[in-house]
C-alpha cells in the first residue's frame, strides 16, 4: 500500500506597467517575473516490511476502511455493532511504538474522538433554539473528553516498516507505524454517554423550555450516535 503524493509548484506572472518602454530597468524586471519558482519534490516512504510479510500473507480488508475513518470501519461484517476508534502511531522500536500505541494514545484518541462526535451530535440535534443548552452541551462535551470509558477493546492491529527520504530522494530514517482498532460494544458506551448527560442535566438550572431540550439531545443520542 503506497501513498503519493505531489506538491504543485504555481507560477505567478506579474506585468509590469512601465512609461518607458526603452528603460533597462522596466525590461529585467520583466524578465525576471517569468522566470518559474523552484518545485520541490517530495519521495513517499517506501514499504520495507509489514506483519504479514513473513507469513505471505496481504493487508487485511479493514486496513482500506480506516483509511476514510473509523465509520467506515464499522460498517464491516467483522466490526459490526461495535463503536470504532482507530489508533496510530509511529516510532522507532517495534514493541515501544506498539505498547506507546494501546497504552496512551488509545485512552487520549478514544476520549477526544467520542467527545467530537457528542459535539457533532448536538449540532445535529433538532431541539430548536440550542442556546437555552448551551451551556449544558460545553459541560458534557468537556465531561466526555475527560472521561475514561470502560468496555474498550484492541480488535485488531497492523504495522509496517517504513523506509523514509529526504528531499534530495537520499535514504534517511526508518521507522515503525502501527495501527491499532479498538472497539466497544454500541449499547455499552450508550450506557455510559446517557449518564454523562444525565448527571449534567441534574446540575442544571432548568425550566419547563430547556427541560424540553436535554430531553430531545437525549433523545437524539438513542437515536444515532
Amino acid at each position: 500500500m503506497k501513498k503519493t503524493f505531489a506538491i504543485l509548484a504555481a507560477l505567478v506572472a506579474l506585468i509590469a506597467v512601465v512609461g518607458c518602454a526603452g528603460a533597462p530597468k522596466a525590461k529585467q524586471a520583466t524578465v525576471a517575473s517569468t522566470i518559474p519558482a523552484p518545485t520541490v519534490k517530495s519521495y513517499p516512504p517506501q514499504i520495507l516490511e509489514h506483519k504479514g510479510t513473513s507469513f505471505g500473507r496481504d493487508y487485511p480488508k479493514w486496513m482500506d476502511a480506516a483509511l476514510d475513518g473509523p465509520k467506515a470501519v464499522e460498517k464491516l461484517p467483522d466490526f459490526a455493532g461495535k463503536y470504532i476508534v482507530v489508533v496510530q502511531q509511529d516510532g522507532k522500536d517495534l514493541t515501544g511504538t506498539q505498547l506507546a500505541a494501546s497504552r496512551l494514545d488509545a485512552q487520549a484518541t478514544i476520549s477526544q474522538l467520542i467527545s467530537t462526535r457528542v459535539k457533532d451530535t448536538f449540532a445535529g440535534a433538532q431541539v430548536g433554539d440550542k442556546d437555552k443548552i448551551e451551556t449544558y452541551m460545553e459541560r458534557c462535551v468537556k465531561s466526555v473528553s475527560e472521561s475514561r470509558f470502560s468496555g474498550f477493546a484492541q480488535e485488531a492491529d497492523w504495522w509496517v516498516k517504513l523506509q523514509t527520504f529526504t528531499s534530495d530522494g537520499k535514504p534517511d530514517d526508518q521507522m515503525y507505524r502501527v495501527i491499532q482498532v479498538w472497539g466497544i460494544d454500541k449499547t455499552l458506551l450508550q450506557k455510559q454517554i446517557d449518564q454523562i448527560l444525565k448527571d449534567n442535566a441534574a446540575t442544571e438550572p432548568k425550566t419547563e423550555a430547556k427541560q424540553k431540550a436535554m430531553d430531545l439531545v437525549q433523545q437524539s443520542f438513542n437515536d444515532g450516535f
